[in-house]
């Protein structure tokens, strides 16, 4: 098989964006139309990623800089309600080639901001730095973002989701999200609630598994399947796997604070109707308790910056399929019957290439033990080196599937 090369990621990201699924979960998820991804042929975007995967390896006073763009049809993109930027513009904007990425890079803080690039009179151009934010919580941000965190490894995203990845010669393509597990999680947390921008909880989780890389220090998520407790994971008291787990009482309810955030739509429409362009505020009998529609977005944030932090200590955070946070530092048992291979999630998405797991440490041993012969659970795993993935039992197979 050929070498891959950067100009191939084009060809593969648009693949991916033309499959069915993936653009049923985007447009699922696009609360307004008029704040969608500007239009992007293949000649920009491949533009975009050949500068900066030339710049990934360009010094700025002796130095390699981590960065990301942010591709915007307008700067007025950036500041509009939706999607959610803060954007500091440039009195001038600036040439989008591999000399001012690199001398731009170490302003840019990735992950947290981007370099945001816009189309100017038949050129691409950097008008300023981007950073998201959380303005409006159901504000759902379709712009592609390419980004380079290492030299010679370039990444094209849609939002929040890694589409396709290049490194080493290799194309490392998007990985399913719409995942029997994640599906059955949002259908226990959100209940009877069918609206889709409801129904976006793994976007939650997501935001774990990245502050969790963020943090540096690696981490172990396990979410048990439906209708298990601690109880099916230890079994009676007393167990020596239990002795050392910090259990929550009660536990911490991330799941229910979500669904709030669901309940307090219509109280968000009615305070400010721009949310909903075209329709005009509610009626005052219709709006529920104004203050928990403002805190609810708050809580949810602290939730997620405390689970977080619980995954430092050493052991797993142990949750339920409704996302209660029933413990954390979790000595999780070992697996009921030996684990005679893993599997791991290759770019093409099959799953018969072996993964050797006595290289790694406890952590991904407990991982995998975790959820062997029990498909629907999943632990979301991030290693010290920032690499995040879920382990999972699909078809009677314990496999490792990269994030």
């Amino acid at each position: 098989m050929r070498p891959k090369y950067p100009a191939d990621v084009t060809a593969a990201f648009l693949e991916l964006e033309g499959q069915s699924q993936l653009t049923a979960h985007r447009l699922a998820l696009t609360p307004r139309d008029a704040h969608g991804a500007p239009a992007l042929s293949a000649d920009v975007l491949t533009q975009l990623i050949e500068t900066m995967f030339f710049a990934s390896m360009a010094t700025e006073e002796g130095r390699l800089n981590p960065v990301g763009l942010v591709f915007a049809g307008a700067p007025a993109d950036l500041e509009s309600d939706g999607p959610a930027w803060d954007l500091v513009r440039f009195g001038s904007t600036v040439q989008f080639d591999v000399e001012h990425v690199a001398n731009l890079a170490s302003a840019c803080a990735w992950p947290r901001s981007f370099l945001a690039v816009v189309p100017s009179e038949g050129s691409l151009v950097i008008a300023g730095i981007a950073t998201p934010h959380s303005r409006h919580v159901f504000d759902i941000d379709q712009l592609v973002r390419v980004v380079v965190p290492k030299p010679g490894v370039v990444a094209v995203y849609r939002g929040e989701w890694e589409i396709v990845r290049y490194e080493r010669g290799a194309l490392r393509t998007w990985m399913p999200k719409h995942r029997p597990q994640l599906d059955s999680i949002e259908r226990t947390v959100c209940g009877d609630q069918a609206r889709p921008l409801i129904r976006n909880v793994r976007s939650y989780l997501l935001r774990v598994v990245e502050g969790m890389v963020e943090l540096g220090r690696g981490g172990l998520l396990a979410i048990l399947g439906p209708g298990e407790g601690l109880p099916q994971l230890f079994g009676e008291e007393g167990n020596p796997f239990d002795t050392e787990v910090k259990r929550l009482d009660p536990a911490l309810c991330l799941g229910s604070a979500i669904l709030d955030i669901a309940e307090a739509r219509p109280v968000q429409l009615a305070i400010d109707p721009r949310l909903t362009p075209g329709k005009a505020p509610a009626s005052p009998g219709e709006t529920r308790d104004p203050e928990r529609a403002r805190t609810s977005p708050d809580r949810v944030h602290r939730l997620l910056d405390l689970i977080v932090r619980l995954t430092t200590v050493d052991g797993a955070v142990v949750m339920s399929h409704a996302l209660d946070v029933l413990a954390f530092g979790a000595k999780l048992p070992p697996a009921k019957a030996i684990i005679s291979e893993i599997f791991a999630a290759t770019p093409d998405q099959r799953m018969d290439a072996s993964w050797c797991l006595d290289a790694r440490g406890t952590r991904h041993r407990a991982a995998a033990a975790f959820v062997a012969g029990y498909p629907e659970r999943i632990a979301f795993i991030v290693s010290q080196d920032g690499l995040a993935a879920t382990f999972q039992e699909i078809e009677g197979k314990v496999v490792y599937w990269p994030l």
